[in-house]
């Protein structure tokens, strides 16, 4: 009886364990913002776009369904930093954010450039300076709002809500510029109803990172955050 008991101990443990760590996921809150095609709200209100993909793949391993939460930027880049138990992505990594986040790994990489419009031949950007002769739309505290900062006047930027605005915004001339990705572009003509030959790439950023990153807040319990590496390296 005694061994029997020891077996069925063995047995029931891990389910205990697994149970215990399934709970301490569901209790994970996720935040992110709307950038097609990263993540975007599908017609039938749920979440998708290629770091939502990513995202979910990585708790569907886990036997999980991750609580995702759309809101602007600056809003779900505040609560990413206040809030235990939470989750944000897709987040650039910066030595500026470097101690701010307990950093998962990356859900997909691309890279960012300043753009502006085709019809536009008047401006030309042969470094950050020549930003300060032109408006520069961008989103406070995202991670091109933060390395910009550094070589614009404060008077030149102009900020907006969100990713998709940035670039009404410049259809409309009410910037003169701002940063996308082309695959960001792309997908977002395909729903504004513009081209991408309306537009003109005039410099990249590499100065950034082109990697897009899953994080947790620094009260994010150490062992949910070890089992989210772990288990997004078997997924690459």
């Amino acid at each position: 009886m005694v061994v029997k008991g020891f077996i069925l101990s063995l047995l029931i443990f891990p389910l205990m364990v697994f149970s215990a760590v399934k709970e301490e996921l569901l209790q994970l809150q996720v935040v992110t913002e709307i950038l097609p095609p990263y993540q975007y709200i599908k017609p039938d209100n749920a979440m998708g776009g290629l770091a939502t993909d990513k995202l979910n793949a990585l708790f569907s391993a886990l036997q999980a369904t991750p609580d995702i939460q759309a809101m602007p930027w600056a809003r779900a880049y505040k609560i990413a930093q206040t809030q235990p138990n939470t989750l944000i992505y897709s987040i650039v990594r910066t030595p500026e954010r470097e101690s701010l986040f307990q950093w998962i790994g990356v859900l997909v990489s691309t890279k960012t450039f300043l753009v502006g419009l085709q019809a536009r031949g008047d401006i030309e950007i042969n470094n950050l300076r020549d930003l300060n002769n032109y408006r520069i739309g961008v989103k406070r505290d995202d991670v091109v709002y933060q390395y910009l900062n550094k070589h614009l006047l404060p008077g030149k930027m102009v900020f907006l809500p969100e990713t998709e605005t940035t670039l009404k915004m410049l259809i409309k001339q009410r910037v003169d510029i701002i940063a996308a990705s082309p695959l960001h572009l792309d997908f977002m003509c395909k729903r504004l109803g513009c081209q991408p030959a309306d537009f003109r790439y005039l410099y990249e950023l590499t100065g950034l990172n082109s990697d897009f990153y899953l994080a947790a807040s620094n009260n994010t319990p150490a062992d949910i955050v070890q089992l989210l590496k772990q288990t997004l390296r078997q997924l690459e």
